[in-house]
């Protein structure tokens, strides 16, 4: 079957309908365009806003360590300083003993009795 032949005033009515419906789908993709602007915006300030809150635990982290190592090393330092005083007390409390221990070694007891009820010993 042939085409039917069309008058130039169909083709150019068919052209019109043509260009409107391409207008229209024109349209519709710069609505779609302005859609995925704002997706590709907000998908933006997301990802900052995460980035600012990931820098600000990172900070708050970074000074949590700080801390604990600070107490840390304080509480270390503490410990030297009782381990030194206690080192210190143990070779005092040795020397004591040494000299108590050389006393005794010269030391003699003597046991003087006297009289038990009246009775002196012999």
């Amino acid at each position: 079957m042939e085409p039917a032949a069309q008058s130039p005033q169909e083709v150019l009515q068919a052209v019109r309908r043509l260009e409107a419906d391409l207008d229209a789908i024109r349209a519709r993709a710069r609505e779609r365009a302005r859609d995925l602007d704002e997706v590709r915006r907000t998908i933006a300030e997301d990802a900052a806003r995460e980035r600012t809150l990931l820098v600000e635990d990172m900070e708050r982290l970074v000074d949590l360590i700080g801390s604990s190592w600070r107490s840390t090393h304080d509480q270390i330092a503490v410990l030297t300083n009782e381990v030194s005083a206690l080192g210190a007390e143990v070779a005092r409390l040795g020397d004591f003993a040494e000299r108590t221990a050389g006393s005794l070694r010269d030391a003699r007891v003597e046991l003087h009795l006297g009289p038990v009820n009246g009775v002196h010993p012999h």
